[in-house]
């Protein structure tokens, strides 16, 4: 039997309603697969595991925006439940358990926030008991929802203040704290300037794709360019992944190898150690593999994937001993997890990575929203905290190796997608994005994650608005002028200087 849900808005129910990036929603929030639609008036999850199920989509709460939105799990029955009704109860949940997590209870700081908490849950209560008027109950639970995503960010950003405080006084930030993405196809001097002057290190990705265009041959001159500018500055360098399984990242002619686990293993052997002797001295951080456990180009079991990411960080560690690695945990809200099965989901598969004993540094994680792309739909500053918290468990430092929202409302003609990825059809934080909205993003997410003591490093993904891979995403313009977020970034880094003297 599948879990079914009434659909309202504005109090009246929907009789047509487009799901998007609708997804089936297992324990721990994990995407799960299975089939999400509207049908007969109901929305319907189907899943032929008959255990309890959530649903998570992209939703509309109102003028504190609209973000991808879970629902609790509930166990399949004939009377529909009421998604606004879902929706309110699994935020405010979540809040007393972050509540929990965090140790806010006993903060005299915190009292206000409790106050609201409970005028939430009130609302909530009442809708819960009018279930059987099913449109007075989701007027209240679109109410209560609506204050619970607006509380749920505040408390983020209150909790993030007494952690920043904590790690100031411990002294506890990393060196090398800001960083940015290089375009490898970007020769502009201007570009290559602004990035060394004003960052503390560069991302610096070597895509297997551009470097092996041909089964063969190895062209590096791209790359090189920008390894050897940044070595004559002395930015110190993350580079890759030097293998990204996406499907998009991947050179064509590999493909005819996608079922031969043992060669396709031999190449990849092959290239790393390519790129690790050839750029050794350039290189101060190796993100050596990503994509591996979305199973998405190559099919491989768990195993495979296991040891294929061993054995290709042990490669980096045995070139060169000493040197640090790390792996990038694609798609950390794990959406391709509900349309692959036999994927794996990004926190198990680092979970059993860190219990493999594979010597690695660290993990990776970039966060690219506000795009309507899988993956990169919007979240709001709370899910964003709990998601980041979920790294802590596995004893290794994070880093954030892209971070970026867009800076337009509209499609953006000169970005990646040539203008097909619209802003507006994948979330709003708060009001519609423009270039002020995305620096007040920024800000707040560089604290939330700077206030985590397991995070080392956070790199903006788009340094101009060339060939940028978010509308709009660039800190300059396509002149390579500063813009809003430019400059707020420069305070947040001069500010973050001044702490670690």
């Amino acid at each position: 039997m599948p879990v079914k849900f009434e659909v309202y808005r504005d109090g009246r129910r929907l009789s047509e309603y487009q799901p998007v990036c609708a997804m089936a929603i297992g324990p721990e929030s994990v995407p799960v697969p299975g089939e999400v639609l509207f049908r007969d008036g109901l929305l319907v999850v189907n899943r032929t595991d008959p255990s309890p199920t959530g649903v998570s989509l992209l939703w509309d709460a109102g003028s504190c925006g609209a973000y991808l939105l879970e629902t609790t799990r509930l166990a399949p029955r004939e009377k529909p439940y009421i998604l606004n009704v879902e929706l309110a109860r699994m935020r405010l949940m979540k809040i007393v358990q972050k509540q929990e997590d965090w140790t806010l209870f006993d903060l005299p700081q915190a009292q206000p926030y409790e106050l609201r908490l409970r005028e939430a849950q009130s609302l909530l209560a009442e809708a819960i008991s009018r279930q059987d008027e099913p449109r007075l109950a989701a007027a209240l639970a679109d109410d209560a929802l609506a204050r619970a995503i607006v509380l749920s960010e505040e408390l983020s950003t209150f909790h993030s203040e007494i952690l920043l405080a904590k790690r100031r006084s411990a002294n506890a930030f990393a060196r090398y704290i800001f960083g940015c993405r290089v375009d490898v196809g970007v020769r502009n001097q201007r570009y290559r300037e602004m990035l060394a002057s004003n960052f503390d290190h560069a991302v610096l990705p070597m895509p297997w794709k551009l470097i092996a265009p041909r089964e063969g041959i190895i062209d590096t001159e791209e790359v090189d360019g920008w390894a050897e500018s940044l070595s004559r500055r002395r930015i110190p360098v993350v580079a890759g992944p030097l293998i990204n399984f996406d499907e998009s990242e991947l050179p064509d002619w590999l493909f005819i190898w996608e079922n031969d686990f043992e060669t396709l293993r031999d190449l990849a052997f092959e290239h790393v150690q390519t790129l690790v002797q050839r750029y050794r001295r350039a290189v101060s951080l190796w993100n050596v593999v990503s994509g591996i456990s979305m199973n998405r180009a190559v099919t491989l079991s768990f195993e495979q994937m296991i040891d294929l990411t061993r054995l290709l960080v042990t490669q980096v560690k045995n070139a060169l001993p000493g040197a640090r690695t790390l792996v990038t945990v694609p798609m950390p809200f794990g959406e391709y997890n509900a349309r692959n099965p036999t994927s794996m989901p990004p926190l198990h598969y680092a979970e059993m990575l860190s219990q493999s004993g594979t010597s690695l540094d660290g993990f990776a994680i970039e966060l690219e929203l506000g795009v309507p792309q899988p993956g990169m739909f919007l979240r709001d500053l709370f899910q964003i905290s709990c998601l980041l918290d979920r790294f802590s468990t596995l004893g290794r430092p994070l880093f954030i190796t892209a971070l970026c929202v867009p800076g337009r409302w509209s499609p953006d003609p000169a970005d990646r997608s040539e203008g097909r990825l619209d802003p507006s059809q994948a979330g709003r934080w708060r009001r519609p994005w423009d270039a002020q909205l995305q620096a007040d993003w920024m800000e707040a997410v560089y604290h939330i994650a700077l206030s985590k003591p397991f995070v080392e490093t956070v790199a903006w993904g788009n340094l101009a608005d060339i060939e940028h891979t978010v509308p709009g995403g660039g800190l300059l313009d396509d002149m390579y002028q500063p813009k809003t977020s430019f400059e707020r970034l420069m305070k947040i880094r001069d500010k973050f200087a001044q702490w670690r003297r």
